[in-house]
C-alpha cells in the first residue's frame, strides 16, 4: 500500500472555466515572465495573472460554443516562425535542441496547442471589438477627461520620407550571368565538377559559398517565391533548372528533407553591376528629385513606383508609427543613421543623393525629405490627434470586452481554488462557482 506521504503532487488545477482548466504551473510560468517585464504593479501580480488567464479561458469557451477554429496552416506557420526566431537567437536548431533537451519536432508538438489557443482567443477578442471606432467627438471627450497633470509627454517627432533605389544590371550583364550559370549547371550534370566545388569556386553568395552553397534547413515562406517553389519540387540530389530571382540566377540541389523543411545547396550568379550603372542611376534619381520639388511628380508616385525600401515605399516614402499608423514618428525610433540625418535637416528640405549599402551587401542611392518637425511637448489634439484617437479606440475596446466578460461569465461554470479567492483582482468571479451553463 502506498503511503500518503510518498505521493508527490506534480501539478494542480487552480481554476476551471467551462471545460477549460488552468494549471498552477501555467500560472507560475506566466507570473515569472510578467515579473521580469514589469518594474511595478500596484496589487498582487500573481492574482492579476490568474484573472487574465481566466478571461482567456472564457474567450476559449466562447470560441468552442461558436465553433471558432484556428487555421491549421496558420498555426504551423506561426510555430515555425517562433522556432526560427528562437534558433536564430541561440545559434541554430542544433543548439536550440541542446538547450531544450528535446528535438525541435517534439517542441513543435508541445507548442502547437498553445499557439492554437492563442489564435482562437485573438479571433474571439477581435470579433468583440470589430467596428469600434472613435469619432472626433469621442476623441475630444476622451482627451478632455484626462487630467492636465496626467497628459503624456511626447519626445521630438518628425514626418520624414526616404526614396532609395538600386542600379539595374544591363542586358549584356544579365546575358553573361545566365550563360555562366547555364554552363556551370551543364558541367555539374556531366560530372566535370561537384556541386559543392562549383559553389565554392563560383557562387556570388558569400554567406553560403564557403559551405559549398549549403543553406541549411528552411521552411516555406523563408525564401523568395521562385526559389522556394523550385526547391520544394526537387527530389533529393537532383539539380534544378536555372531560377531567376531579384538576387540573380540560381541553380539548386536538394540535400535532404525533414518534415516540412528542406536542406539545399545553391549557386548564385549575380549580373555584374558596373560603375556606369551607378552613374545612370544617379542621373535618373536627380531628375526624380527635380520632378518632386517642382510638383511634376508626387512623393507617393515616386516611392511606390521606384523605391526599393520595403518599409517606406507603400507609405508614400514616409516612416510610419507602427502603433498608430501615423506618419509622425518619434525621431528616436528611427534607425540611428536615419535619425541623425533627420536631425541635420530643416522642414521642407530635400537631402542630396547619398550612396548606401544594404545588409545583403547591395548598394544604391537614396535621398530624404523632412516635411515637419514637432518638438518635444505635452500631448495636445493639434499635434497628436492620431495618437489620442488610437488611445480613445483602445479605451472603448477595453470597455466593450469588460462588459462582455461581465455578462457572458454569468452563464459559465467557474471554479477557482479557494486559496486565491481573497484576491482583490478576482472579486468579479466570486459567487460563480458551481453555476452550470
Amino acid at each position: 500500500m502506498v503511503q500518503a506521504q510518498n505521493v508527490r503532487v506534480l501539478d494542480e488545477v487552480v481554476a476551471v472555466i467551462g471545460e477549460n482548466i488552468i494549471l498552477k504551473s501555467q500560472m507560475e510560468t506566466e507570473y515569472a515572465q510578467a515579473k521580469k517585464e514589469m518594474e511595478f504593479y500596484d496589487g498582487d501580480l500573481k492574482c492579476e495573472i490568474l484573472n487574465q488567464l481566466i478571461i482567456q479561458k472564457l474567450f476559449l469557451h466562447k470560441g468552442k460554443l461558436d465553433s471558432t477554429y484556428a487555421d491549421a496552416a496558420r498555426v504551423d506557420s506561426e510555430v515555425d516562425r517562433r522556432i526560427q526566431y528562437y534558433a536564430s537567437q541561440i545559434g541554430g536548431e542544433a543548439r536550440l535542441e541542446q538547450y531544450l533537451g528535446k528535438s525541435v519536432d517534439d517542441y513543435k508538438a508541445q507548442m502547437k496547442p498553445k499557439v492554437e489557443e492563442q489564435m482562437i482567443t485573438q479571433q474571439v477578442q477581435q470579433s468583440l471589438v470589430n467596428g469600434i471606432k472613435a469619432s472626433p467627438t469621442d476623441v475630444r471627450l476622451f482627451f478632455n477627461e484626462i487630467p492636465r497633470d496626467s497628459l503624456p509627454n511626447f519626445n521630438k517627432e518628425v514626418e520624414f520620407a526616404m526614396i532609395s533605389m538600386k542600379p539595374q544590371a544591363s542586358m549584356y550583364a544579365k546575358e553573361y550571368a545566365l550563360e555562366k550559370i547555364t554552363k556551370l549547371r551543364k558541367e555539374i550534370i556531366e560530372g566535370v565538377y561537384t556541386f559543392d566545388f562549383a559553389a565554392k569556386s563560383n557562387s556570388d553568395d558569400p554567406g553560403t559559398s564557403v559551405n559549398g552553397g549549403e543553406l541549411g534547413y528552411f521552411a516555406r515562406g523563408q525564401m523568395v517565391s521562385a526559389f522556394e517553389r523550385a526547391a520544394f519540387k526537387l527530389k533529393n540530389d537532383s539539380i534544378s533548372e536555372v531560377i531567376e530571382t531579384p538576387y540573380g540566377y540560381h541553380i539548386i540541389q536538394v540535400i535532404d528533407r525533414k518534415g516540412e523543411k528542406v536542406n539545399a545547396r545553391h549557386i548564385l550568379i549575380k549580373p555584374l553591376i558596373v560603375p556606369s550603372d551607378f552613374i545612370a542611376l544617379k542621373k535618373e534619381m536627380g531628375k526624380l528629385i527635380v520632378a518632386v520639388k517642382t510638383d511634376s511628380l508626387t512623393m507617393c508616385h515616386v516611392a511606390s513606383k521606384y523605391s526599393t525600401d520595403a518599409q517606406t515605399k507603400d507609405n508614400c516614402g514616409y516612416y510610419v508609427d507602427g502603433g498608430t499608423g501615423s506618419q509622425q514618428v518619434p525621431i528616436a525610433a528611427l534607425p540611428p543613421i536615419i535619425s541623425a540625418k533627420a536631425e541635420s535637416m530643416v522642414p521642407g528640405e530635400y537631402s542630396d543623393l547619398a550612396k548606401f549599402q544594404d545588409e545583403d551587401g547591395t548598394e544604391g542611392y537614396r535621398f530624404f525629405y523632412l516635411r515637419k518637425v514637432v518638438p518635444a511637448h505635452k500631448a495636445n489634439l493639434k499635434d497628436d490627434y492620431q495618437k489620442i484617437q488610437s488611445m480613445a479606440v483602445e479605451q472603448k475596446q477595453e470597455k466593450e470586452v469588460k462588459n462582455w466578460v461581465d455578462e457572458f461569465k454569468m452563464g459559465v461554470y467557474v471554479w477557482i481554488d479557494e486559496k486565491y479567492m481573497n484576491c482583490k483582482e478576482l472579486e468579479g468571479w466570486k459567487g460563480l462557482s458551481n453555476e452550470s451553463e
